[in-house]
């Protein structure tokens, strides 16, 4: 019940009360005047615990705008973060195009999407035919991408091994399967960039196989499309979630 509405109602006993000792018996009066008190009391129990809701409402309400002005801070933090890796995505994408730009673009593309950064290399550029082994010739191919990766430290880089759906026949006792063969790739590339200088812990090296092909496999053409190596360049937000945990957020919670 409103505030407003139980005080007047409490007026309005008091008004009755008044009437009642100028318009009935002692008796009536009396047991007007007791019905009276009891609703009144019982009024004054239900405006004092109103008030205390009111009261803890307010307070509830005071939190709560804390709270939505940390979420405006935090939302422009994270905003000015979203836009500095944009642009340095977009830096790098510049710099690594230009260093390429002798090669087919069938060979390989680069791209920006949500975020993140996607070098393609096809496996003749890097690879020996269905082997692990980096050819001569990527020697260089790597230097060259190591050193935009290693002006950028706030970057990961997970090195993504691709097949086609051909089952390994020729090296079947050294890699079980294409799964074992895109892994085995992949680590390689990881090692050439950490022997070029890319710090190790910026580095993963992951294994797809023939699980996310770009391209049918019923064709030659389609084949040497999948068998490719894919870089995946993404920025560090840690450094944004420990400034949320220890000042955004307060205490936060943990999963």
């Amino acid at each position: 019940m409103k505030l407003s509405v139980m005080v007047t109602r409490i007026m309005v006993f008091v008004a009755a009360t008044t009437m009642l000792a100028s318009c009935v018996s002692k008796k009536k009066y009396e047991e007007a005047m007791t019905r009276a008190a009891a609703e009144k009391s019982a009024l004054e129990s239900s405006l004092a615990s109103a008030q205390d809701e009111n009261a803890k409402l307010k307070a509830d309400a005071e939190e709560l705008q804390k709270n939505l002005n940390m979420s405006k801070d935090e939302i422009a933090a994270l905003s000015k973060t979203v836009a500095e890796n944009n642009a340095r995505l977009a830096e790098m994408k510049s710099a690594i195009s230009a260093a390429f730009e002798t090669y087919d673009p069938n060979d390989f593309t680069i791209e920006e999407r949500n975020g993140k950064l996607y070098i393609s290399m096809q496996n003749k550029i890097l690879f020996e035919a269905g082997r692990d082994r980096l050819l001569k010739d990527s020697e260089s191919v790597l230097a060259t991408l190591s050193e935009t990766l290693k002006k950028n430290q706030g970057m990961y880089v997970s090195v993504e091994g691709h097949t086609d759906s051909d089952p390994v026949v020729v090296h079947k006792a050294q890699y079980k399967d294409n799964w074992s063969l895109s892994v085995a790739r992949s680590l390689s590339v990881v090692r050439a960039l950490e022997k070029n200088g890319v710090a190790s812990d910026r580095l993963t090296a992951t294994g797809k196989g023939d699980t996310q092909p770009i391209a049918a496999n019923d064709s030659d053409e389609g084949k040497e499309k999948n068998r490719r190596t894919e870089f995946v360049v993404s920025p560090k937000i840690d450094g944004l979630y420990k400034m949320y945990k220890s000042g955004f957020g307060g205490s936060g919670s943990s999963n």
